[in-house]
């Protein structure tokens, strides 16, 4: 019997030393260093950086093939007051293992690298979300919790960004890529709207190509201004162009007066996003809910915003439905496509998936596809 014990411990260490080993060095990236090798991700942190509660907050970096750069900032709800801040309504931290970190925001989308994805040879720079303030924070924000016990939300998003891209640069030999593509979903796509020009100007300013795709990102709220200002102490230089209750609008539009035709500026979204719906309405009445009538809200607005977007920022657009809400059965559409495969598939209105769409206009074919569905009858 003892005999038997000492052969199980003997396997259990054995069994904990292969554990350890996988997740050090396949689940956990390196730390990135100079001259990273291709095709390996990286992880790009330091003690400085934080998520929202205060943890420690991390990037990834994988060098591609091509001399082309993804710039790509993931979503995860947004916090723009005391009450956002106690609640549910974005992501707190990044997942703790690097490989499932970068899974939760890449589940088959534009930066992975499958055979049919044609930006699979570029190099990324991931940003996970995690501090609710669309990547462009630098507050320490004070609130009290529904215990009555003060707490700090570090709404550091643009404090991380900032060291990610000046680490990247200095250790990478990326900086004079033949093209930068600048997205994000969600809350990555208000980031992306809202720090391309920082992105060209300090990091890329010599790109061949400059293309910024902001894919399902439309929330509208008077307060927009004063968030950024006041919330998350957004660098003023970013928080001054906003001026309207539309914050990608009045992003994307500083953004094409300043480059002109020296950028490509994409936007997608489907018909009656249920999410971006529920944060609508939140806004609107205070209450986080949603239904075909808010979804009808969402549509119009929209509808509403699509010739603005067309006249003011110079945008080319990409509307899609048909593909389910979460299994939901009213009548909303997909919240967000860049993260997930459907990004690759052909619409069965559309002659050209939006990953072919984004590749076109890198190239300077630009297009609008779906536009009319906006009037489309559920």
């Amino acid at each position: 019997m003892r005999k038997l014990f000492k052969v199980l411990g003997i396997l259990l260490a054995i069994i904990l030393v292969i554990a350890l080993i996988i997740f050090r060095f396949v689940l956990q990236y390196p730390n990135l260093k100079s001259d990273p090798a291709l095709d390996k991700w990286y992880r790009v942190t330091n003690k400085e950086m934080k998520s929202s509660d205060g943890s420690q907050y991390r990037a990834f970096f994988k060098k591609g093939n091509e001399n082309k750069v993804l710039v790509y900032f993931a979503g995860g709800g947004v916090s723009v007051n005391a009450e956002t801040a106690r609640e549910d309504m974005y992501n707190k931290k990044v997942v703790g293992v690097d490989m499932l970190a970068n899974l939760t925001m890449n589940m088959g989308g534009l930066a992975t690298a499958g055979e049919t994805n044609p930006f699979k040879d570029w190099t990324v720079i991931l940003f996970p979300y995690a501090t609710g303030d669309f990547h462009t924070g630098t507050n320490e924000f004070k609130y009290v919790d529904q215990n009555g016990k003060e707490k700090t939300l570090y709404h550091y998003g643009y404090r991380n960004y900032s060291t990610v891209m000046n680490r990247v640069m200095e250790l990478a030999g990326i900086d004079n890529p033949e093209a930068v593509v600048v997205t994000g979903y969600s809350a990555g796509g208000f980031g992306a709207a809202l720090l391309a020009d920082d992105v060209f100007t300090n990091y890329f300013p010599k790109a061949g190509s400059r293309t910024v795709l902001v894919d399902a990102s439309l929330l509208l709220n008077d307060d927009w201004h004063k968030i950024a200002t006041d919330v998350w102490k957004t660098p003023k230089g970013i928080s001054d162009r906003l001026k309207s209750d539309n914050i990608t609008l009045d992003s994307l539009t500083a953004l094409h007066e300043k480059l002109g035709n020296n950028i490509h500026i994409l936007f997608d979204s489907s018909t009656r996003d249920g999410d971006l719906a529920k944060v609508q309405n939140y806004f609107d009445t205070g209450i986080l809910d949603v239904d075909e009538n808010k979804a009808d809200i969402y549509q119009q607005s929209l509808k509403d915003t699509i010739p603005h977007f067309k006249k003011q920022a110079g945008a080319y657009l990409y509307v899609w439905d048909g593909l389910p809400w979460y299994d939901d059965p009213r009548n909303l559409t997909m919240h967000t496509i860049i993260a997930t495969p459907y990004v690759f598939a052909k619409m069965g209105y559309q002659d050209v998936s939006i990953a072919d769409w984004l590749m076109n206009a890198v190239n300077g074919k630009l297009q609008d596809h779906g536009i009319n569905l906006v009037d489309k009858k559920y």
